[in-house]
């Protein structure tokens, strides 16, 4: 049965509910995201959280529980983050939440934070090494790990409400404010020498790197509408950070890609960014819409521990789109088992030079071909292909994510070409051949298992008198797939340019 919980994120900007249903194989989705702008950073007071910013608070928990109560959800993990744990009267506040709503608030340490935005880095993303930075309204978290494994971590006591504070004093930061911020920042990081010229990605989490990578995107009219892995050089960074700087306020509000209620702060955290970069010695940043909360989730599903090898990542997520779209999974993993068959037995026979990574693609896009299927089945390459490229499958590249529409929903080099045209900032030319080959593939894959009872259970490639026969071991004579195999098979010969046939051979043959 599906259970489903909240987690509450009580941020020094921002307040979040998130609402999750998990399966019985604990696979998750997102049914509901809530965000209140509190700027909690902005009420402390000599230490303290002011009347305004527990009145804020309150009354942001009380519309939660109701939500929460609307939907009759009582599992809530609810944590506070760095205006709560800095001021004097954090734990006073928590109680009068508990008083009021019922909801128990924990209040995380900054190793905690970190801990937590590492995790969620290492649960959806497909790097090795790396630093993560996860700036908030009052704190940053900063993380380095190695071979998927964190080494270090640390929280600094300032965020983007509280730089903004003390380094900027008008709506267009000047160069003054922002030396000082240099400094104050160059400082701060090298009390970490660990973070010294790295040369590694650094992954940025939060409002403000989802911010930046939307500014990026709508500057280049980048073709893709996803942020989570979205990769920007030192160089974007800083061309930015310099045109924003130098906006009045009202203009910054008007600037694609920036939340209003953002752009008074959002100098001072693309500068944190355009800093670390600089001190690590980093040429790229990657974008994680994947954070704290994701990072809690993770814990309260699978465990505290990141999964050492992407293939854990990948495999959890293409298990919950097929959960998702209710695809037949006994008929996915006998095309999986088909294609890979023929692309393995291809490679053995020196009749391509593909490897892992393509292996990779097509073995996803196999076991996800039918998604679109759930909405409507006549034009389900259009759904499956709009799907992939637009919900987010963990563990991929945008690139990867696109490669694997295109192979899933290919039907047809018409459709392959507008494909390809939308997307030709991210999947460049030469990717047709790719798609093209493997696509076809894929198709005779599925063809071979189109009664969806499994009756092909083997395939074996042979050369004879100088063209290739597909033998295809089966159960019976006469299977529908025999009947529907020439046509495919013959587009597959000229996209390979192979003559390919094939030769049924029932199992009472092999006795």
């Amino acid at each position: 049965m599906n259970r489903k919980f909240g987690v509450i994120d009580l941020g020094s900007n921002t307040a979040r509910l998130v609402v999750y249903e998990v399966d019985a194989q604990g696979l998750v989705t997102e049914v509901d995201n809530v965000k209140r702008g509190l700027r909690l950073s902005n009420h402390l007071r000599d230490g303290r959280m002011d009347d305004e910013g527990v009145r804020k608070t309150l009354h942001a928990m009380r519309q939660y529980k109701e939500l929460l109560d609307a939907r009759s959800i009582s599992d809530v993990i609810a944590v506070a983050t760095a205006a709560v744990r800095q001021a004097e009267n954090g734990d006073e506040l928590i109680r009068r939440i508990q008083q009021e709503t019922g909801i128990t608030v924990r209040i995380l340490s900054g190793d905690d934070e970190a801990r937590y935005g590492n995790l969620a880095v290492l649960s959806s993303m497909n790097v090795g090494d790396g630093i993560t930075i996860d700036i908030g309204g009052g704190s940053t978290e900063i993380t380095y790990f190695q071979n998927r494994q964190l080494q270090k971590s640390v929280s600094f006591p300032f965020g983007i409400v509280t730089l903004t504070r003390m380094f900027f004093h008008s709506e267009i930061p000047d160069e003054t404010g922002q030396s000082a911020l240099r400094h104050f920042l160059s400082r701060s990081f090298s009390s970490c020498p660990w973070l010294i010229n790295k040369q590694c990605p650094v992954i940025a989490i939060g409002g403000t790197a989802r911010n930046l990578a939307k500014i990026h995107q709508r500057s280049v009219q980048y073709s893709m509408d996803s942020f989570h892995h979205y990769p920007m050089s030192a160089g974007q960074v800083a061309s930015i950070l310099d045109h924003v700087s130098q906006l009045p306020l009202e203009e910054r509000r008007q600037v694609p890609g920036i939340s209003k209620d953002r752009a008074d702060v959002i100098v001072a955290g693309i500068a944190v960014f355009d800093s670390l970069l600089k001190h690590a010695g980093s040429e790229e940043l990657f974008i994680s819409s994947k954070g704290l909360r994701d990072g809690i989730l993770y814990e309260h599903v699978w465990g505290a521990d990141a999964p050492a090898d992407i293939r854990e990542v990948r495999e959890r997520s293409i298990q919950q789109f097929m959960n998702r779209y209710q695809v037949d999974k006994p008929h996915s993993y006998q095309v999986k088992n088909h294609a890979l068959s023929l692309f393995d037995q291809l490679l053995a026979h020196g009749l391509h030079k593909y490897g892992p990574p393509e292996r990779g693609i097509l073995e996803a896009a196999s076991l996800l071909h039918d998604v679109g299927r759930m909405i409507n089945v006549h034009e389900s390459a259009e759904h499956t292909f709009y799907l992939l490229s637009h919900v987010l499958l963990a563990g991929y590249t945008h690139r990867e994510r696109l490669l694997i529409a295109m192979i899933a929903s290919f039907k047809s080099n018409k459709l392959l070409q507008c494909q390809l045209t939308q997307h030709a900032d991210i999947v460049p030319k030469a990717g047709k051949n790719v798609v093209e080959k493997l696509g076809h593939l894929l198709i005779v894959a599925r063809m071979l298992d189109r009664s969806l009872s499994q009756a092909i259970h083997t395939t074996r490639l042979v050369e004879e008198a100088g063209q290739w026969v597909i033998e295809c071991q089966g159960v019976l004579d006469g299977l529908l797939e025999y009947s529907m195999l020439d046509e495919p098979l013959a587009k597959l010969s000229k996209a390979w340019k192979l003559p390919i046939t094939f030769r049924p051979v029932t199992d009472t043959d092999k006795t």
